[in-house]
Formats: structure tokens, C-alpha cells, sequence
């Protein structure tokens, strides 16, 4: 009896649902690992380029080759010479990181802790004196509108601020001992992540090889196309964000400085991170500094302060991210929307940070597969193999 195709079908999809099904909870079962080797691998492509950049040449042959002509030194052609060698780089960079961590905890973490709990004893004092600002404010708005005060009672209770100041207070200790703890498990699991990075950079290359090798030599060329498709879009959106993130931290922790504002490093780490979320993470990023300021009570102050960085945030995205970021995604704004929308329904958090770039590589290759085009030339990132 011959089965119909409908009915094979239906098969088909029932079996394809239960193996991802299954492959689901597989993917539960090893989370923790998966993420860890999946963050390795990042961090691993985010600083192949410095390596590749390394073991290729210090001075790029061309770029000396310039300079020669507009009139410098014959003898600059030697400085060509100076490279170095893949697995010495990549110890030089992880050993950089790993310093540069270090030196970050042994700094910063003394004047992050302080901070917090600065500020988990100046959240409830800002409570309590909430209802006296607020009557205040009330009876501005009722002068200046030429209204009762009755007309504007709709403000919650002085009862009801001072039960939310001591809720505050008793929440706000644990809090930070929940959060201390979950950044020393996040130290050993960084410096887990950063071996596992650094093994996966000493092998990249041969990885990249075995890959390539599995594929018909006929799809090479596609392949690498692709491998450039991606290394412009995912690998140069993230590069760029965390230069962007890098920049915003300094800038908001030398303006607050500069205002003598309160919990300067711990706002600045926020919203040094906070950018990091497409759309939402620059308002957030504008508005915490000087609301710190403006809980104090320096208005003048906090509206300098605002004013300041809404210019300075005007440079970093008209003038400094379209140099770093370049041609990153591509996406139209509607897509660009749909995907962290999509993404945030999916995976949460890591969906706001990696919506855009997954997206931006997924919308060009589909155009590199629905428009053929020439073999580019070999990526000057070394990002499929090594082309010497």
C-alpha cells in the first residue's frame, strides 16, 4: 500500500518537532557549558584580527610604500619585516587581557563596593524625604496653575513612602550580598572563559582549515564571501559596541567627576554597559548621571550635566559610531526593530545584544545568495584561513 505524500509529511514534521524537542532540553541540560564555550569562541573572534593583524606585519607594505613616495626615509621599508608570530601574539593580547582584568579588580573593585553601599544607604534617606519634595512640588503646580491643592492630591501617602523607605533599607543589603556573590562566581567563570578563549585562538586557524576542507572546493568562494559577510556585519557590530561601551563609561565617569556627582564609577559601569542595548540603552545612559545629581537637589547642576552629554552622546552617534561600526548591519529601522523584539522574546537579555548583528548577517547573506556575485579577495581578518 503506498503511503501518501501528505501523510509522510506530517511524519516528517511530527519527527522534526520531537528532535528539536529533545534537542531543546539537551541544550537546557548543558546550558552553563554551552554558554561558556560559546563566549570563549567570542571573545576568540571578537581578537582574531589584532592577532591576524599582528603575525601579518606590524606596518602594512603598501602603507610604508607611501610614505616613501611622499618623501620619507628609504630605510622605512624594513620596518615591514616586524611582525609577530601567530602564537605569540595571541599570548601577548590574552596576557594583556588578563592583565588589564586584573588590574580592574584590584582598582576597581574596592571603589565599586564602597559605592554600593553608599548608595544602599542613600536610596531609603532619599525615600523618606520623597513626600516633603513632592508636597513642595504640589504646591508649585497648584500656585503657578491657579488650582486647589485638593486638584493635585494624587500623589501616594507620606505613610505610604515611609513603608517603601524601610522596605528599602531591607531589601537593599541583601541585594548587594546576593550581587557580591555573583560576581565572584562571575570572576572565576571570566578567567575559565578566557583560558578556554585563548586555546581556541592557538587553534583557530587549523579549525578554520578542517571546516573548509569539509565543503566541496566548488562552494570556497562562497564561503569566503560569506566569511566576509559576516566578519563586516556580527564580528564589526560588536567590535564597534564595545569600543562605544568603552568610550560612554569614560566619558560619563569624567563628567560626573567634573560635577563632583555621587557613585561616579558605579553609574559609569551601569551605563558604560547599558549602551550595549540597542535603542533603549542610550536614553538610560543619558538621564542616570544626572538624576543623581538632581536627588540631591542641584537642578542647575543636573540640567549642565544633561546637557552636556546629550551633545556628547550627538557626537558619539553622528560622528565617532558610523567610523566604528561602518556598514555593521545594513538592516532598515523596521527589521532593525522586529529582530530585538524577536530576540528579546527568545533568549531574554543576550537577545537585546545580539538581535541586531545576528539579524544583519542573516539579511546579508540572504542577499548574497539571491544575488550571485565575483570571489572577493582573501579577508585581511584571516577569518576562514590563512591566505599568505
Amino acid at each position: 500500500m503506498r503511503v501518501p505524500r501528505w501523510a509522510l509529511f506530517l511524519i516528517s514534521l511530527a519527527a522534526l518537532i520531537y528532535i528539536a524537542e529533545r534537542l531543546w532540553q539537551l541544550f537546557h541540560l548543558f546550558g552553563d557549558l554551552i554558554r561558556m564555550l560559546a563566549l570563549a569562541w567570542l571573545l576568540a573572534y571578537i581578537f582574531h584580527p589584532v592577532v591576524a593583524w599582528l603575525d601579518r606585519g606590524l606596518f602594512p607594505e603598501p602603507w610604508l610604500e607611501g610614505w616613501v613616495r611622499r618623501g620619507a626615509p628609504p630605510w622605512l621599508r624594513h620596518l615591514a619585516r616586524l611582525r609577530v608570530p601567530y602564537v605569540f601574539g595571541a599570548t601577548l593580547v590574552y596576557t594583556g587581557l588578563l592583565l588589564g582584568f586584573i588590574g580592574a579588580l584590584l582598582i576597581g573593585l574596592p571603589l565599586m563596593v564602597h559605592q554600593a553601599l553608599a548608595l544602599a544607604a542613600f536610596l531609603p534617606a532619599q525615600l523618606e524625604r520623597a513626600p516633603e519634595r513632592l508636597l513642595e512640588l504640589q504646591r508649585a503646580l497648584a500656585g503657578r496653575l491657579n488650582l486647589p491643592m485638593d486638584a493635585l492630591a494624587i500623589l501616594p501617602s507620606r505613610e505610604t513612602w515611609q513603608d517603601l523607605a524601610r522596605r528599602g533599607a531591607g531589601w537593599a543589603f541583601p541585594i548587594l550580598v546576593e550581587t557580591a556573590r555573583r560576581i565572584g562566581g562571575g570572576v572565576v567563570e571570566f578567567l575559565l572563559i578566557l583560558a578556554l578563549s585563548y586555546y581556541t585562538m592557538l587553534d583557530w586557524r587549523n579549525l578554520s582549515r578542517r571546516a573548509l576542507s569539509l565543503i566541496p572546493p566548488a562552494y570556497h568562494d562562497e564561503i569566503r564571501a560569506a566569511a566576509q559577510i559576516l566578519d563586516r556585519t556580527f564580528g564589526g557590530f560588536l567590535r564597534g559596541q564595545l569600543l562605544i561601551a568603552l568610550i560612554n563609561g569614560l566619558v560619563t565617569y569624567l563628567t560626573m567627576v567634573a560635577f563632583r556627582a555621587p557613585f561616579a564609577g558605579l553609574v559609569a559601569l551601569f551605563c558604560g554597559l547599558i549602551i550595549l542595548i540597542p535603542i533603549l540603552g542610550a536614553p538610560i545612559a543619558l538621564w542616570v548621571p544626572p538624576l543623581t545629581v538632581w536627588l540631591q537637589g542641584q537642578w542647575w547642576a543636573g540640567l549642565w550635566m544633561g546637557l552636556i552629554l546629550a551633545l556628547y552622546q550627538q557626537v558619539l552617534f553622528h560622528l565617532l559610531a558610523p567610523r566604528l561600526l561602518g556598514e555593521a548591519t545594513g538592516l532598515p529601522p523596521l527589521l532593525t526593530l522586529i529582530a530585538v523584539l524577536v530576540g528579546v522574546r527568545l533568549f531574554g537579555f543576550w537577545g537585546f545584544v545580539f538581535a541586531i548583528p545576528v539579524a544583519g548577517a542573516g539579511y546579508s547573506l540572504v542577499f548574497l545568495l539571491l544575488a550571485p556575485r565575483t570571489a572577493p579577495a582573501a579577508s585581511p581578518s584571516d577569518s576562514i584561513e590563512e591566505h599568505r
